[in-house]
């Protein structure tokens, strides 16, 4: 079963190909909100899927379900994503939300090579309950336009974005597990396995369920287990080599996800028999509250360099000096203050 994609989160976005895709514009934002059923493999009759996807700059993509609910909304360099869920029907596996972004953006200034930090704040407040989510960010680049990035992860028909987050070249990422056992070995692991299946056991979310398929999930900067108004407040660093006057696309996205009951149902899927999940420790509904994040904070640029962004939007861009220009600064700094040392 290929369930690797590059977050927990990115498993609600469906495979969509939106119109403007064949137009390939510079820059764009996209939001969406999904359930999808249990019945990954085939049709389910009693299933119809909640959908809700925008292009629309700073509109909110939202679907309500019977016990869950999910929204996003993205702005050039600023993405939200809310997921919550007290109970799901049998019949409902997961709901979640995406929010994405890409812009074109060129360098000049200079020549040659230089290097640009970027800085992201991430920040929300997460409850876990009795479900089971996931959460992460990621800002990269890409050469080629975002539409004809390819990806590997795909599952069955689902699609983490319109544009395949994990094949753009990463810039800052973070993955944020949520678990409603305390052991947060029961669904983060290094083996598929953490628990003895004959006793009670489901897949680990770990980065080697599916084992040389590459079918596992990255493992996690942060498990949260059970407890409510846990707060998530991570600043994200990153740095990026660029060619001056080279343009590329600056990508952003951000998913969030909440997984009912259907997850344990799993546990007996690789040994042929049944098995009883492990007892959750966690009560209650599991909200992932990041509808005011990620933040694009800080671009710093070389000191001389100037960025153009196609979307015209007004990025917090600011110049830093070369290593070569501060070691003159602090040598001349030096010099000054043995001067006036040696003149008292």
């Amino acid at each position: 079963m290929h369930v690797r994609l590059t977050t927990l989160a990115a498993t609600l976005m469906v495979g969509v190909t939106p119109a403007w895709a064949t137009d390939l514009p510079t820059y764009e934002t996209y939001s969406a909100a999904a359930d999808f059923g249990t019945n990954l493999v085939g049709s389910d009759p009693t299933y119809t899927q909640l959908l809700d996807t925008t292009t629309t700059l700073g509109a909110t993509a939202q679907i309500n379900g019977s016990g869950y609910t999910a929204s996003a909304s993205t702005n050039m360099g600023s993405n939200h994503a809310y997921a919550s869920a007290s109970t799901m029907p049998a019949n409902v596996l997961s709901a979640g939300s995406f929010s994405g972004w890409y812009d074109q953006v060129t360098i000049t200034g200079g020549s040659g090579t230089g290097t640009a930090n970027f800085t992201v704040q991430l920040s929300g407040t997460v409850d876990v309950g009795a479900m089971a989510g996931g959460l992460s960010y990621t800002l990269g680049t890409s050469s080629v336009h975002p539409s004809q990035l390819t990806s590997s992860l795909q599952y069955f028909s689902i699609n983490p974005s319109p544009w395949p987050m994990d094949a753009v070249n990463p810039i800052a990422t973070y993955w944020l597990g949520v678990s409603p056992y305390n052991d947060t070995s029961i669904l983060f692991s290094s083996t598929p396995y953490p628990t003895d299946p004959a006793s009670g056991g489901i897949p680990a979310l770990g980065p080697t369920l599916g084992g040389d398929a590459g079918m596992g999930f990255p493992t996690p900067d942060l498990v949260l287990t059970p407890g409510s108004g846990q707060s998530v407040n991570i600043t994200l660093h990153g740095t990026l080599n660029f060619t001056y006057g080279e343009a590329f696309y600056l990508i952003g996205g951000l998913g969030a996800s909440v997984i009912g009951d259907g997850l344990q149902s799993f546990c007996s899927f690789p040994i042929g028999d049944t098995c009883t999940p492990p007892v959750k420790d966690g009560t209650g509904a599991t909200t992932l509250d990041f509808s005011n994040s990620a933040n694009l904070v800080n671009i710093a640029l070389p000191e001389g360099a100037t960025a153009s962004f196609a979307s015209g939007n007004a990025y917090n861009v600011t110049t830093v000096p070369e290593p070569g220009a501060w070691f003159m600064l602090l040598a001349g700094l030096g010099l000054v203050g043995w001067r006036a040392c040696h003149r008292s």
